[in-house]
């Protein structure tokens, strides 16, 4: 098992309660050679500014790769998204695709945060996990934090393309109801009392859960560790705001649009951030035992 996302958050190391070790490039991990550009420019398709809270794709640094972000605000021509993985940019409207990534799509993943991106085709997608088949045969679930396309690949999203309807939350989902494959749950990492987020990709018939975390690691879990994400406003919540050393602050989430949180630091702090560098503890969802379980992880 390993580790997992927050506040600036993750790939590497083991969780537990101090969270992962990450690396300091936090802000570089979209770096990588200028991609072409030549079929950014579509003028047969009018451009319209993006609604608050639309799930899109974001041209990052004008490097023509888009990343999977939300729209928070906007000024104006200009967009503030929040990426997957706590980048944010403002972007205008050209610069944006909508959510509609599915199957056969072209993309390039990364196996952690700050890797190096392999180029792959998705076969399967579960709310924001997506399975994929990479150029060398190789097959696995990863999330939307660690993928990337260059516009004009076959498959991916366009302008006016229709966006993608992926599982949502509902009162009814958070009861006794077993919770679906392509739910974003909040799960009692190593039973330690914090939650981390991840996406159910499969159920088997004893109940247990397979999981996508937002770091991309995945395994098999008992369901009484896992809740259904509803962190809402109010809820408590620990930030990573800085690598080394470590500095994890506690605040309480004041806005949130879908994986996008703004977080009112208990120092006086206000920031955006992403669900993947957020980590909560178990207290938000009591429901989410902490009692040991014999399930087997991968």
């Amino acid at each position: 098992m390993k580790r997992l996302l927050l506040p600036l958050l993750l790939i590497g190391g083991c969780i537990g309660r101090q969270g992962p070790d990450l690396p300091g490039n936090v802000g570089q991990t979209h770096d990588g050679e200028r991609a072409d550009t030549h079929s950014l420019a579509q003028p047969d398709i009018e451009v319209s500014p993006v609604p608050v809270g639309t799930l899109v794709w974001g041209n990052l640094h004008s490097t023509g790769f888009f990343f999977f972000g939300v729209v928070v605000e906007r000024r104006d021509e200009q967009h503030r998204v929040i990426f997957a993985d706590g980048s944010a940019e403002w972007l205008e409207a050209e610069a944006l695709r909508p959510d509609s990534l599915g199957e056969d799509a072209q993309v390039h993943v990364r196996s952690e945060f700050g890797g190096d991106f392999s180029e792959g085709v998705v076969r399967r997608r579960l709310g924001d996990a997506l399975y994929v088949r990479f150029a060398n045969g190789d097959e696995r679930w990863t999330v939307l934090p660690h993928v990337r396309f260059q516009d004009g690949d076959e498959g991916v999203p366009e302008r006016g393309s229709t966006p993608v309807n992926t599982p949502e939350s509902t009162e009814a989902a958070a009861s006794e109801a077993p919770i679906d494959p392509g739910a974003a749950v909040l799960v009692n990492y190593q039973h330690a009392g914090l939650l981390f987020a991840a996406v159910v990709t499969a159920r088997a018939d004893d109940g247990r859960l397979h999981v996508v975390y937002l770091d991309s690691e995945r395994a098999w879990i008992s369901p009484q560790l896992a809740v259904e994400d509803h962190l809402d406003s109010s809820a408590i919540v620990h930030v990573r705001r800085r690598w080394e050393p470590p500095e994890w602050v506690r605040g309480r989430i004041r806005t949130r649009y879908a994986h996008a949180l703004e977080v009112q630091l208990d120092d006086g702090g206000l920031a955006w951030t992403s669900l993947f560098r957020i980590r909560a503890p178990v207290e938000t969802h009591p429901q989410a035992s902490d009692e040991p379980s014999d399930t087997p992880t991968e």
